[in-house]
C-alpha cells in the first residue's frame, strides 16, 4: 500500500496527518492478514470432511449440549498414523456471531434445566469451563466462500495441533513502513507499507466442524 502526504498536510499538521498515515498502513496490514487467514480457513470443504472423520452434519449438530458432546467424541476418537489415540483434548470452541450467546452459555452455565413436565434432567453442565469460546465475525460474512451462521468448530490448542498456521518472512510479524521524498514534481512525501506472510491449513485431526443444520 502506498500513501502520500502533500506539502499542505506537512505545514498544517493540525489533524496529525503524518502520524495517521503509518497507523492506516498498519491497520491495512492487519485487515489483510485477517482476510487471507479467514479466506483460507473457511475454504475447508476438502479439509473438514467425513473421510477425515472431522465433519458432522445433521439436525443433532446444532450448537447445544448434545451437539457439543458429539463433536467432543468425534475429536477424541481421532487417531494418529499408528491408529492410536492422539493424546490431546479439544480446547477452543469457535463460533460465528449468531452463536456467541449460546457458546457463552455452554461455557459459563453451571446448571441445565428442562421445563417439560415429569421429565428427569441433570442439574450440572458437563461442558462448563471446558472450551474457551472465540467468536469470529468472518465465519458468517457473505463475502467469504464457505460462510455459515450455523456452522461451528471444536479445535485443539493451536500450540499443540494447529488446523491452520500463519508464516511470516524472517519471523517479522509487523509490517514494514518506509518513507521517502515524493517525485520531484510533487511537493510532499510518500509512505509505503508491505508485509510478507502466508496462511495454510495444517492437520485435519486438530479439530472438528459441525454443520449445525440439516
Amino acid at each position: 500500500m502506498l500513501l502520500a502526504i502533500d506539502r499542505r498536510d506537512i505545514i498544517n499538521d493540525d489533524l496529525g496527518a503524518i502520524t495517521t498515515v503509518p497507523r492506516k498502513l498498519g491497520r491495512g496490514s492487519g485487515l489483510k492478514i485477517n482476510d487471507v487467514f479467514w479466506s483460507t480457513f473457511m475454504a475447508n470443504s476438502d479439509f473438514f470432511k467425513v473421510a477425515n472423520k472431522n465433519f458432522l452434519s445433521g439436525a443433532d449438530t446444532a450448537l447445544s449440549i448434545d451437539g457439543l458432546t458429539k463433536a467432543e467424541v468425534a475429536f477424541m476418537d481421532q487417531v494418529d498414523g499408528d491408529g492410536k489415540p492422539l493424546g490431546m483434548l479439544p480446547a477452543l470452541l469457535l463460533v460465528p456471531t449468531s452463536l456467541s450467546a449460546m457458546g457463552s452459555q455452554l461455557f459459563k452455565s453451571m446448571e441445565l434445566r428442562d421445563t417439560t413436565a415429569s421429565t428427569k434432567y441433570p442439574v450440572s453442565n458437563p461442558h462448563q469451563g471446558k472450551f474457551r469460546v472465540e467468536v469470529s465475525r468472518y465465519l458468517s460474512n457473505a463475502s467469504y466462500t464457505g460462510n455459515s451462521s450455523k456452522a461451528w468448530y471444536l479445535l485443539a490448542d493451536p500450540t499443540d495441533l494447529p488446523v491452520i498456521e500463519v508464516a511470516f518472512l524472517n519471523g517479522q510479524e509487523s509490517p514494514t513502513i518506509e518513507t521517502a521524498e515524493a517525485d520531484f514534481n510533487v511537493l510532499g512525501i510518500q509512505m509505503r507499507g508491505y508485509h510478507d506472510f502466508g496462511c495454510a491449513l495444517q492437520d485435519p485431526r486438530g479439530g472438528t466442524k459441525s454443520k449445525g443444520e440439516v
